[in-house]
């Protein structure tokens, strides 16, 4: 039985290894957090878990600076459903909520930038992955990686309801 997804929300695409970054007073104070993006016929989610992959995989999901649509494998919905009562920390957008997904360009590197509202209050979240981490003291991004997000702005625009 699935607690945080309804029965009829399926898994459209989703990425491992990927940072939200939850941006803060006009940009300066960023919350990050490793994990997995996935996006859902009704939401976007973000869920702070790590998920070893190869270098082959990796490829897979971000071949040529180009974040791919597609599943993790063995990656379903009653995992993710598992993942959110594990992570109550986790960032549920609904896709009604969306006002604006872009590609948006800091320090030479794209990020996607996901805006929506919630309570009445403007949101932003950018997500990125790294091209090197540190582990000390805590796992934090040290270079990120410029990919295009397009197809992944494409999937997400195109399921937003129009007015």
């Amino acid at each position: 039985m699935r607690e945080n997804l309804e029965k009829e929300e399926y898994i459209i695409s989703s990425l491992p290894q990927i940072w939200g970054i939850a941006l803060g007073l006009s940009g300066f104070f960023h919350k990050n957090k490793e994990g997995i993006l996935v996006l859902t016929n009704k939401n976007v989610i973000f869920v702070p878990r790590y998920i070893w992959i190869t270098t082959k995989e990796k490829e897979q999901y971000f071949a040529g600076d180009k974040a791919s649509i597609g599943k993790i494998a063995n990656y379903n919905e009653s995992d993710l459903d598992e993942d959110l009562i594990e992570n109550p920390k986790s960032w549920i957008i609904s896709l009604d909520c969306i006002t604006d997904v872009r590609s948006i360009t800091t320090r030479k590197v794209d990020f996607l930038r996901i805006t929506f509202t919630e309570k009445g209050k403007e949101k932003k979240y950018d997500f990125g992955i790294t091209k090197t981490v540190t582990n000390y003291p805590y796992r934090q991004p040290l270079v990120f990686r410029n990919l295009d997000w397009s197809l992944w702005i494409g999937l997400i625009a195109s399921k937003l309801k129009k007015p």
